[in-house]
């Protein structure tokens, strides 16, 4: 006597994985409006662009024109999980070496931010439409912590 198999076992199905769990985090509407439309400077209530033609950069954090940032990610850049949400500081720049493989593999310039609230340290890249004057306000601050130092 001959069976079908299909018939007798039912088969294994394998439960989808979430988006999470692929590594992906559901965008909300604030997420889409931020990204799409900008956001409005914490410090300077400036309108932000955050389209990455204008910037240079995915995820715009700071303000191009008084360089002030929200706390807002937590684990990588562009989460948005942070509960903090306090104002940031720019505070300097720092060398970060890394193997961008779109540059010269030597690193990039990042600006440094300190949170008001709970006093995090965070690096940003630099975008194309920061203030070049206060890029250099903040070179020359660097220069100054690192004189005290010595």
């Amino acid at each position: 006597m001959i069976h079908n198999l299909d018939t007798m076992f039912d088969p294994i199905r394998k439960k989808p994985r979430s988006k999470i769990a692929r590594g992906y985090r559901q965008r909300t509407h604030t997420d889409l409006y931020q990204q799409v439309v900008g956001f409005t400077c914490i410090k300077c209530k400036q309108i932000i662009s955050s389209d990455p033609l204008l910037s240079g950069v995915n995820n715009r954090n700071h303000c191009p024109y008084c360089l002030t940032s929200t706390h807002v990610d937590l684990n990588q850049a562009g989460d948005r999980l942070n509960a903090c949400k306090s104002q940031m500081q720019s505070i300097g720049l720092a060398w970060k070496h890394s193997r961008n493989k779109y540059g010269s593999g030597l690193g990039e310039l990042m600006i440094i931010h300190r949170c008001d609230g709970c006093g995090g340290l965070s690096l940003n890249r630099i975008a194309a439409d920061d203030d070049p004057d206060r890029i250099l306000q903040l070179f020359e601050a660097t220069l100054q912590m690192k004189h005290d130092q010595l």
